[in-house]
C-alpha cells in the first residue's frame, strides 16, 4: 500500500470511529432529558405528598450512571437545566410543561460534546404506590411513563430509569448491536442509568381567596314593622295607617300586605293579631 492509499485508509477509519462514537453518545443522552451533575449513589425514592404545582427555573438536573459506564467513557461531564412546571391534581390528573437543555461531554476514543433540547408537554393521569413510591403517568394512546419519586413540603424529585434498549432503539439496525455490545457490559440489568428531575413547590402567587357570598338579611318578624324585635302597639298604629291600601296606591307598604294579596285588608289584620306580642329570638 503506497502512502496515498494508506492516508485514505486512516481517514476512513477515523471517520468510522468518530461516527460510531457520535451515535453512542447521542443515544446515551437522547432519553436523558437532563442534567447538572453526576451523583455517586443510586437515588432512593421516599414517596410523600405529590399533589400540587411544582416549578423549575434554571434548575440543574442530576444523573446516576453506573460506575463501570462512567469509567468506560471517562471523563464524563453532564450539565444542563430545566425550566417549566408540572402539576399533580388531587383527582389523579397531571399536566406537564417543561423544557430541558442538556450538554454532555465524554471521551470514547475521541472527545465529544453534544447538546440536546427537549420539551415535555402533556396532560394525563397518574397513580402512586405507597409501598414502592412508584409514580405511573398514563397518556392517551401512549405507553405509560414509569418513575419513582420523593416529595417533601418544598421539593419534588422524579427519578427516571433509562434502560439501554430504550436508549439505543433509535439507532439503525447496523449500529445498534455495536452500541449494545459496547455499553451493556458496563450497565448491570439491576442497576440502570437514572435521571433525577428536581422541582420546587410553587409558591403562593398572592391571589386573594374567593369572596364569600353575602350574608342574607335577617328574616323580619311578622308584624314587627318598626324593626325593634317586638310586635306591639306602635306596629299596630303603622298597620292602621296602611289599612285599606292596595299595590296601585301611592305609599303602599308591601311589608304590611302579610298575605301578599296586593291589598292590606282584614285577612292581613288577622295575621297581625296572631303575631301580636311576638319577639324575635
Amino acid at each position: 500500500m503506497n502512502g496515498s492509499n494508506f492516508g485514505v485508509a486512516v481517514k476512513k477509519w477515523q471517520f468510522k470511529v468518530l461516527r460510531n462514537c457520535v451515535l453512542l453518545i447521542t443515544a446515551f443522552i437522547t432519553f436523558g432529558q437532563a442534567d447538572a451533575g453526576l451523583i455517586p449513589e443510586t437515588p432512593t425514592p421516599q414517596g410523600g405528598e405529590i399533589v400540587g404545582s411544582w416549578v423549575a427555573e434554571k434548575v440543574g438536573l442530576d444523573a446516576y450512571v453506573p460506575a463501570g459506564l462512567v469509567q468506560a467513557v471517562s471523563p464524563l461531564t453532564v450539565e444542563g437545566e430545566i425550566n417549566g412546571t408540572i402539576t399533580f391534581g388531587s383527582d389523579g390528573s397531571v399536566k406537564s410543561d417543561y423544557t430541558t437543555l442538556t450538554n454532555v461531554s465524554a471521551v470514547l476514543l475521541v472527545p465529544l460534546t453534544v447538546a440536546v433540547h427537549d420539551t415535555s408537554r402533556y396532560e394525563g393521569n397518574y397513580t402512586v404506590a405507597s409501598d414502592t413510591h412508584a409514580l405511573t403517568i398514563t397518556l392517551e394512546n401512549e405507553d405509560p411513563l414509569n418513575y419513582t419519586y420523593t416529595a417533601t413540603a418544598d421539593s419534588l424529585k422524579i427519578i427516571r430509569p433509562l434502560l439501554l434498549d430504550e436508549l439505543l432503539q433509535s439507532l439503525s439496525e447496523a449500529v445498534r448491536p455495536l452500541a449494545m455490545s459496547a455499553l451493556s457490559q458496563h450497565v448491570p440489568p439491576d442497576d440502570p442509568i437514572r435521571i433525577v428531575i428536581t422541582f420546587a413547590k410553587m409558591k403562593d402567587t398572592g391571589t386573594p381567596p374567593p369572596t364569600p357570598p353575602p350574608t342574607p338579611p335577617p328574616t323580619m318578624l311578622t308584624g314587627d314593622f318598626d324593626g325593634n324585635g317586638t310586635v306591639e302597639f306602635p306596629d299596630f298604629l303603622l298597620f292602621v295607617a296602611q289599612f285599606g291600601k292596595s299595590s296601585s296606591d301611592d305609599g303602599f307598604n308591601a311589608s304590611m300586605d302579610l298575605d301578599s294579596s296586593g291589598t292590606i285588608d282584614f285577612p292581613d289584620f288577622l295575621l297581625f293579631v296572631a303575631a301580636f306580642g311576638s319577639k324575635s329570638g
